[in-house]
């Protein structure tokens, strides 16, 4: 790696009266026994504590707003009115084109419509690393919000408009801004947050894309807004939301860390971090005292040449993927069908699948009070663990009335749904969003987080395509491939994922160099 050396005139690029050799920081960094490859050694700055301040909270909830929660929302949105909106497709094609869809073309176009949301996703999860660098951060938040504000829109007017292209229109453009959401605002979070506090921030990502599967199911409920007259207000209902982040974008900093790393304008980064952390410059410059800026930038390839890089690229993308796995759509998907065999109706089973839902979002709310208390790796090991016994036992009780009238039987399958529901919100839900800006610096994160977010929609286009086929063959059976993926993941954290609770993102990975 080559570094250059920065002459420092003023204290718009750097500390004032200083020359930043980095070639000498880098020594400096090998004799205290850090690799050089990254760029912060916390160790000792871990031990300092930073307040939480208003702008801080201000900036999760506007993120929360205008860009988790809509991502949540259109990904749980079609559920409910799935019929209606069927239903609508086919009347306006006769309408517009005088067409006449089979039932095998209708769900085929709705497949579509379905499935484009997913493909903008993994598209928004390419491009989302180089536009956080590109734009910066904020700026990409801009973005962000501006693809959900015009998505809204024109989901609202499609069924005016009578085109069935403006609803696709709209769920390719919400399926791209969710996917540069994954991909940046994680490790935008991560980078504003206090070094002792990363955790609680980490998660609140994932908090915001659950209470927006959430908020969406509930409206679509047929008595709520699933009905024929009022699906329009549904799908653009979180535009309401955007609008509001949008008045916050004044107040919203941009990341000190991208400023001075990437940018390297110090001074810059150190006003925003002061204005972040509520102190004065002098109390907060240590944040950025020991950042290195490499005069060289990052790139995928430059990622996986890297050895350190490159290990914490496939960490990154085998947990997402891991989670993706792990059964939790297979498991909200039969949820259904488990309350009603336990004699339930169908209203009913409705309220339990949104019950399972509500679980899932205040077990996440709850783990922000332990997640900075216990290592990453501790929590996602036991999440994944009483997971793959949650999903062993009600595969195990799905054969089991298949073949026997046992009573009482469909109340124990309804508690293992809830508890598996209950053990993937502790670790497996919201870990794997942001264990890679853990595991990476400033400058390489980007990238691995865009990897990430390819991981993650890439996982679910996947099982969205093949469950209902696996389904089909196994039957009873169709949790299996699901369960190994979780032993697998078991294994694969026990054995490569490190702890990063206790260290900082640059040496996590490397053990001391030993002289």
């Amino acid at each position: 790696m080559q570094y250059t050396k920065i002459k420092i005139i003023d204290s718009k690029n750097g500390p004032p009266d200083q020359d930043l050799d980095m070639g000498d920081k880098d020594n400096n960094n090998q004799e205290k026994g850090y690799n050089p490859n990254y760029l912060f050694d916390e160790q000792e700055d871990l031990k300092k504590k930073t307040s939480v301040s208003w702008i801080l909270v201000l900036t999760a909830i506007s993120a929360s707003l205008g860009c988790s929660i809509p991502a949540g929302y259109n990904i749980g949105v079609v559920n409910a009115p799935a019929e209606v909106l069927k239903q609508w497709c086919n009347e306006t094609i006769i309408h517009r084109y005088g067409v006449q869809f089979t039932a095998a073309q209708l769900d085929g176009l709705w497949s579509i419509l379905v499935s484009v949301f997913l493909i903008g996703g993994i598209v928004g999860g390419i491009a989302g690393g180089r536009l956080a660098d590109v734009l910066g951060r904020k700026g990409t938040l801009r973005l962000i919000y501006l693809c959900n504000l015009l998505s809204g829109i024109l989901f609202l007017n499609s069924k005016s408009f009578a085109l069935v292209e403006i609803f696709f229109i709209a769920r390719l453009l919400s399926g791209l801004s969710a996917g540069i959401t994954m991909a940046m605002v994680p490790m935008y979070l991560l980078e504003l947050a206090p070094a002792d506090k990363s955790g609680v921030f980490g998660v609140v990502f994932t908090i915001g894309l659950n209470f927006g599967v959430l908020f969406s199911q509930f409206l679509g409920l047929e008595n709520l807004l699933g009905s024929e007259a009022s699906w329009p207000f549904l799908f653009s209902l979180f535009a309401g939301l955007v609008i509001l982040a949008i008045c916050t974008l004044p107040f919203i900093p941009e990341s000190p860390k991208y400023l001075y790393t990437v940018c390297n304008e110090y001074g810059q980064a150190l006003l925003e971090l002061s204005h972040l952390r509520g102190m004065p410059s002098s109390e907060v410059s240590w944040e950025l005292d020991n950042l290195l800026v490499s005069s060289e930038k990052w790139s995928l390839k430059r990622v996986i040449h890297e050895p350190i890089t490159y290990k914490a690229l496939i960490i990154t993308c085998i947990i997402m993927l891991g989670q993706q796995l792990s059964g939790i759509n297979a498991v909200f998907y039969y949820s259904t069908s488990i309350f009603k065999s336990a004699g339930m109706s169908t209203a009913g089973a409705q309220y339990g699948n949104l019950g399972a839902g509500l679980i899932n979002f205040v077990v996440t709310i709850v783990s922000t009070t332990f997640i900075d208390n216990f290592g990453r790796k501790t929590l996602l090991l036991s999440s994944s663990i009483a997971c793959a016994i949650m999903l062993t036992a009600l595969m195990t009780s799905m054969i089991l009335s298949s073949v026997t009238t046992i009573p009482g039987l469909s109340y124990f399958t309804i508690a293992f749904v809830l508890g598996y529901v209950l053990f993937y919100g502790i670790g497996l839900g919201p870990i794997p969003f942001f264990i890679g800006s853990e595991l990476t610096d400033v400058g390489p994160r980007p990238i691995i987080m865009s990897a990430m977010s390819v991981a993650n929609w890439s996982g679910n286009f996947l099982v969205g395509l093949l469950f209902p086929l696996v389904n089909l063959i196994l039957k009873q059976y169709c949790f299996f491939p699901f369960i190994a993926a979780i032993v697998f993941i078991i294994i694969f954290t026990w054995k490569v994922v490190p702890e990063t609770k206790t260290f900082s993102s640059e040496n996590v990975l490397s053990p001391p160099i030993k002289e």
